[in-house]
């Protein structure tokens, strides 16, 4: 009716009602009830578009509201839907859920961390080595262009799970070890001796049976079977490596 001028929508009921008649006359086989609701008050504008990516898509959602949904007195509401838009909203929940999910974890595992040793230091130090595998996981999905969906958000709560295990072995050892009246050097030592022995053994078998899963067809799967069992290899390099260094540095015994 307006060309290609996408902007001319009608000023007034005459001209809607005048649309609308028309519409019913050239619609022989009701085809229109596909896109337009019985009362002729709601429409579907439906088409089909690469896939863009969230952010491309949040950007071009912007610039669509900017130029028909702020206008001064607006004759209709637009709502986004579709696919893309659904996904793409169930991927921003999901990183949320995970985001609070992790920090619900980081603060029970912070809390049982001060009760056993009554010291903020302590609590940095035991969080430290299982914050970085995590990151390190993030950083290997971003460079690899590994989306966050569903099957790879339920990576970073697992393997922080089981990896925080291990740190929850160690400092207990350790704690016993001090609770003896043992200097901080040999208590680490025979914590690292016992305690490093089971750990890396349990890691060993655990990144085992999550690595069977890289042989699956799924890629959702093999993405956790990866994932997962790379998290607990950095993670128990950094409970064995990294977490007595910062032992040394920064706890003192009272």
């Amino acid at each position: 009716m307006h060309g290609d001028d996408h902007f001319a929508i009608p000023d007034s009921q005459k001209e809607v009602d005048r649309l609308v008649r028309l519409v019913r006359r050239m619609d022989k086989d009701s085809m229109i009830q596909l896109f337009v609701n019985e009362e002729m008050h709601m429409a579907r504008v439906q088409g089909k578009v690469g896939d863009l990516g969230a952010r491309e898509f949040e950007q071009r959602n912007e610039k669509l509201m900017s130029v028909y949904g702020d206008l001064e007195n607006p004759k209709f509401d637009i709502r986004v839907t579709g696919t893309a838009t659904l996904i793409d909203l169930n991927n921003a929940y999901l990183a949320t859920d995970m985001t609070i999910g992790l920090i619900i974890a980081f603060l029970v595992v912070a809390i049982i961390m001060g009760l056993m040793f009554k010291s903020v230091k302590m609590v940095l130090i035991c969080l430290i080595p299982n914050i970085l595998p995590l990151l390190m996981i993030a950083g290997i999905m971003g460079a690899l262009g590994i989306d966050l969906k569903v099957s790879t958000s339920i990576i970073f709560t697992i393997a922080f799970g089981i990896a925080v295990d291990d740190t929850i072995h160690f400092m207990s050892k350790l704690r016993l070890e001090l609770g003896k009246g043992k200097s901080l050097l040999y208590a680490l030592k025979r914590t690292y001796i016992s305690t490093g022995k089971a750990i890396i053994i349990t890691s060993i078998i655990l990144s085992g049976g999550f690595f069977t899963l890289v042989f699956s067809s799924f890629l959702g799967t093999f993405y956790v079977g990866l994932l997962i069992s790379l998290t607990l290899l950095f993670a128990v390099l950094a409970d064995l490596t990294l977490l007595p260094v910062l032992i040394l540095l920064f706890f003192r015994k009272k």
